[in-house]
């Protein structure tokens, strides 16, 4: 054997071998694997140059080095001194056909292991469920054996993944490879949409679990032991007829009894897949809703009451879970979602608490209950049945359907003595079911929850209409407080489009309430009807105001604590009145304090329109449009009525519109166009009232208490008399970071602000070499021309 060189065609096979690379092929593998390879190299016998050759001779030196211990242990035959021969260079042989040599190819067939297919239990492979796996099996094999996982059938979308496993595990538990590549035991334990013929109906869709299967190997044929809602059934493997669905579309059933004639395969696939997308929120928002989802694939609602059955393949149990349960643990369970108070998870998908409470606490429920034509029967279980706030009915039918032959005897408990009147419980005495049925969904509630009076107050309506009672016993609810705040449906209908998650629990009296606790988080005074305003986004018409968010201080708020009632959140009786702005400066941090309150409690879209109006108050300050108190109150107006506009979108349930308001905020928008034809008027009376002052004598100044000059020169201050910076001067100042020069720094007046900086927020000190002849004209002007130590700059007519 050492006389005989091996090919590089021969080599990269049998490497390739080794490597597993070709360990997924069926029985047989061997054989047609060297059959392959011989009429490969007999049709490029002539056209292999010496120089491809060598280069493959090159890819295969390292492969060689790591296979050659495998060769020595391998039971082909072979030695490693078989392999010292084989090296690269130039003095390489023609390639010649595994043909020419029939027998290195037969005696490494006959030597080369067994390939044998195993059925493996739950995470042995990784997997949630069953798996197949194959495995090469020799007898120079030790106690464990590389298995590599089959990923056809169920478990197609994992995966490369190979394990060691014990030897003895392989060999118990193995299986043809027909079956193994059938992938029939893969969906033992799942949910499927299948396809069947159930007793007088046509083919049809319907769901059930896969508790079981069989394989018969002359047929090739394996079959799915399922159970379904009403009972098991055998159906053939096909895996054209059924769709493996995850818990939360199995609990769905879009297709539930639907003619396969009429909602083919693909079609049913998509309204699963389109199911599972909504229901999570893939590409758009998630809803918990069925009715909601179904509704919108034009599919029947299922009534989540209903019980379903799910396979539990650790305990080999079919468990019957409601189908609302299922939806919830899907939903909320392992998910950033906060879980509603009343909805109550267990630890996996089969803890049904629900279902077990109502069993436990609630008196006995009858069972099944029919209905015929002049007849009705009842019959009570011997134990309790689940109960949903989905079977309660306020049909009178359905009392009378359930009414015993003696009436039921209910009676009040023993009232509390501790002086404080208790909402009176009811004892149930019978079985009358109507009754049961309320006392059931109260446990449900909780005691102490609004539901549960009301089921108190028809318990008692019962009691009246069958003579067991008076109206003595009907029981009135009273308001907790005449101070709490009771949102409207239209308030609710807006707040519920803008509060976020970790808020959408909260009822209206506990937000405002959170907002007081949260005050030193926020700037403004969290003032009850500023709060009741920010519920339902009230700006504009509604009396909310931007400039009620603006800042206030320590002091203010101990003021306020003392004047207003802070915990009557009722009606507008304290609404406060809101500060004026001063400038746009109090505007911008009005926004800025607003928008605090918003990224708190409001959804991300809200605090994206704040952003681009804070981004173009900023653009309208430094172009110096409201430059006085009267100009920056117009603004305002312009802002609430955008904000109510805002508001009017969400009323109208209109969020796409709602988002689409932040494009009005542009100086060449119609309704801002409004505000500077306003601001316009007002400093063209401004013109005109200046003139009418010059002509009697007096100059009013720009601002503030200063300095005004007389025809005669003479200077006096009057506080009241002001005049604002023409636009044209204002836009020919100096810019540095954002700030407007201070005229009045480099004025003989001086600014008298501290540390250096400027009495307004924005403009900025500083001293230019050159200043437009204008602007040195107007603070020779207004405020006593150039101080000595600004003499120096010059004027610049451009």
């Amino acid at each position: 054997m050492t006389n005989k060189r091996w090919t590089a065609d021969e080599v990269h096979l049998l490497l390739s071998y080794l490597s597993g690379h070709v360990t997924t092929y069926p029985t047989g593998v061997k054989e047609r694997f060297y059959e392959g390879a011989s009429n490969f190299l007999a049709q490029h016998e002539h056209s292999k140059s010496k120089m491809q050759c060598k280069t493959k001779y090159s890819e295969l030196e390292s492969g060689y080095k790591q296979c050659k211990p495998k060769l020595a242990q391998s039971g082909f035959g072979l030695q490693a001194s078989d392999w010292d021969g084989f090296r690269c260079g130039s003095d390489v042989e023609e390639v010649s056909s595994i043909a020419s040599a029939p027998s290195r190819p037969a005696q490494l067939a006959t030597a080369m292991p067994s390939t044998s297919y195993a059925y493996f239990k739950p995470s042995a492979l990784a997997t949630t469920g069953y798996a197949y796996g194959m495995a090469m099996l020799d007898d120079a094999q030790a106690t464990s054996v590389l298995v590599h996982r089959l990923r056809s059938g169920r478990w197609t979308g994992l995966g490369e993944l190979t394990c060691q496993r014990d030897r003895s595990e392989v060999e118990v538990r193995a299986v043809s490879e027909a079956e193994a590549l059938s992938g029939v035991g893969r969906y033992v334990g799942a949910t499927l949409c299948v396809a069947r013929v159930p007793a007088g109906a046509a083919n049809l869709w319907d769901y059930g679990t896969v508790v079981s299967y069989s394989w018969s190997e002359p047929e090739a044929l394996g079959i799915l032991h399922m159970v379904f809602p009403d009972g098991p059934a055998v159906i053939a493997f096909d895996e054209d007829s059924l769709l493996n669905l995850s818990p939360e579309t199995y609990a769905l059933r879009p297709c539930y009894r639907r003619a396969v004639c009429d909602v083919m395969r693909r079609k049913m696939i998509s309204l699963h897949e389109a199911a599972r997308t909504h229901f999570n929120g893939i590409g758009r928002r998630s809803s918990r809703k069925s009715s909601t989802i179904l509704r919108a694939l034009d599919c029947s609602p299922v009534d989540e009451a209903t019980v379903v059955p799910i396979f539990d393949t650790d305990s080999s149990t079919v468990r019957t879970v409601r189908i609302k349960y299922v939806l919830d643990f899907s939903y909320y369970h392992g998910t950033w979602r906060r879980t509603p108070p009343a909805v109550r998870l267990g630890q996996s998908i089969f803890n049904d608490i629900g279902a077990e409470t109502s069993s436990m606490t609630g008196p006995s429920v009858p069972a099944t209950r029919a209905r015929t034509a002049g007849t009705t029967t009842g019959s009570t279980a011997a134990s309790a049945a689940p109960f949903s706030m989905d079977q309660l009915s306020d049909s009178d039918l359905d009392d009378e359907a359930a009414e015993p032959a003696q009436p039921p005897s209910l009676e009040p408990s023993t009232p509390q003595t501790n002086g404080k009147r208790k909402r009176s419980e009811v004892v149930l005495t019978s079985n009358d079911a109507g009754v049961v049925r309320l006392l059931a969904l109260k446990e449900v509630v909780g005691l102490d929850s609004a539901l549960a009076n009301d089921i108190d107050q028809l318990i008692a309506y019962k009691k009246i209409s069958r003579g067991m009672g008076s109206s003595s016993d009907l029981i009135t609810r009273a308001p907790e407080s005449s101070s709490n705040f009771r949102p409207t449906d239209t308030q609710r209908l807006i707040h519920s489009q803008l509060v976020n998650d970790k808020f959408a629990s909260m009822s209206g009296q506990r937000f405002l309430e959170t907002l007081q606790i949260q005050k030193k988080d926020f700037s403004f005074l969290a003032h009850p009807a500023t709060g009741s305003g920010f519920y339902s986004w009230g700006f504009g018409f509604l009396g909310l105001s931007l400039m009620h968010f603006a800042r206030v201080t320590a002091k203010a708020r101990r003021e306020a604590a003392k004047t207003y009632d802070m915990t009557h959140f009722k009606g507008r009786a304290q609404r406060r009145q809101c500060a004026a702005p001063e400038n746009t400066a109090a505007i911008i941090s009005a926004i800025d304090s607003l928008a605090r309150a918003v990224l708190t409690a409001y959804k991300p879209f809200v605090a994206s329109m704040l952003v681009e109006l804070l981004t173009f108050i900023l653009e309208i300050e430094s172009e110096g449009v409201a430059t006085t108190a009267s100009d920056a109150q117009e603004v305002v107006y312009w802002i609430d009525e955008r904000l109510e506009l805002f508001r009017s979108h969400l009323a109208e349930a209109d969020s796409a519109a709602a988002s689409r308001v932040s494009s009005t905020f542009s100086i060449i928008d119609p309704s801002f166009v409004g505000v500077l034809q306003a601001i316009s008027r007002k400093q063209l009376d401004s013109v005109v009232s200046s003139r009418a002052a010059r002509a009697a004598g007096v100059v009013p100044l720009s601002t503030g208490p200063r300095r005004q000059v007389s025809l005669n020169g003479a200077h006096h201050c009057d506080s009241k008399a002001r005049q604002q910076v023409p636009p044209s001067i204002v836009k020919a100042l100096p810019v540095v970071r954002g700030k407007r020069l201070c005229m009045r720094n480099l004025s003989n007046d001086g600014c008298h602000g501290r540390d250096g900086g400027c009495t307004v927020p924005y403009r900025s000190h500083l001293k230019p070499a050159k200043l437009p002849a204008d602007v040195i004209e107007y603070i020779t002007e207004h405020f006593g021309g150039l101080a000595p130590s600004c003499a120096d700059i010059t004027a610049n007519d451009a």
